[in-house]
């Protein structure tokens, strides 16, 4: 029986069913790559230092204690809030797998993570420079991978200097920033995931920066000459010098007549971080004399009485 001629339809349909076999094939392995490429992209870098703690360490300092920096790092893939809690929610390959029209689910493979590179600076200047070299690591789609890290800082002397230096500009604050980069590995490719965290820490109790004073009458003219019967006003400016926290003080303001006090009026004084404000204090004038005032806070004077300008009063 002779052989049957291959028809061109049927060599065509073979070939096309090979090509949508490779396609499919090849589709299948774009998605793995991409579904894991997503994945190391939502890789997050959180710290395990608190404010409190970096306070701890800075006043530490300044007393002759441990320069050392023990310092924590978590790479994961969940979603985090603030406070590293992590939020229980269906992975990103699991909706890839749900959601999936090939015959095969979609295979993510999971991100590693190796080396860290660490640098930690205090008021932008670099007191430490790290690499750290660790093993290769999984992370796990609803875990954590940690690293805990000693900072040694060699020059104290420095870093006292620089805490120090910022207390007194900014009111008992002092920026500290740790940033770097982790090695993250997918496949045969390899990328560094960069981090960076600021803290302003308190080594003092934030404290109001005294700007101006003068005297005012009532509708706000400046004076230096009032008659008895009116109402003098003490017209205060007030900046809070630090960059992170806001303020809520009480300002006490204590008027002289001749060098002896005849009143004392205290004023809350919020201010947000960074900023200044205006404050009046009122002294209705009952005798005639010379008027002059003090101011003080937390029983620390902050504008004395000999630098404040003179009211003569007729």
């Amino acid at each position: 029986m002779a052989e049957q001629p291959i028809k061109r339809d049927e060599i065509i349909g073979a070939l096309t069913l090979v090509i949508l076999f490779l396609s499919v094939m090849a589709g299948r392995e774009a998605g793995n790559f991409y579904a894991s490429y997503e994945e190391m992209k939502s890789l997050k870098v959180l710290f395990r230092v608190e404010e409190e703690e970096l306070s701890r360490y800075l006043r530490g300092v300044l007393d002759g204690g441990s320069p050392d920096l023990p310092v924590g790092i978590t790479i994961t893939l969940p979603a985090v809030e603030d406070g590293a809690q992590l939020v229980t929610r269906v992975p990103d390959y699991a909706r890839r797998w749900l959601v999936s029209v090939t015959l095969s689910p979609v295979v993510v493979r999971q991100p590693s993570v190796s080396d860290v590179e660490l640098e930690l600076l205090v008021e932008g200047e670099t007191l430490v420079s790290e690499t750290l070299s660790f093993p290769k690591q999984k992370v796990p789609y609803l875990g954590l991978v940690k690293r805990d890290i000693d900072l040694r800082i060699e020059d104290v002397a420095r870093l006292r200097t620089l805490i120090e230096a910022a207390s007194d500009t900014y009111g008992g604050e002092v920026e500290v920033q740790i940033r770097g980069r982790a090695r993250a590995h997918l496949w045969f490719l390899e990328t560094w995931l960069p981090f960076t965290t600021t803290r302003y820490p308190l080594v003092d109790a934030p404290f109001i920066v005294y700007e101006d004073s003068t005297w005012r009458s009532l509708d706000d003219s400046e004076v230096t000459e009032m008659q008895v019967g009116q109402v003098a006003v003490a017209s205060v400016r007030l900046r809070n010098p630090t960059r992170f926290h806001s303020m809520r003080e009480n300002v006490t303001c204590v008027f002289l007549r001749d060098g002896a006090p005849v009143a004392t009026v205290t004023k809350e004084t919020p201010l947000t971080a960074g900023g200044s404000g205006v404050y009046v204090f009122h002294l209705p004038l009952e005798e005639a004399g010379e008027y002059s005032y003090e101011l003080s806070l937390r029983d620390r004077v902050i504008f004395s009485v000999e630098d404040s300008p003179r009211l003569r009063v007729k």
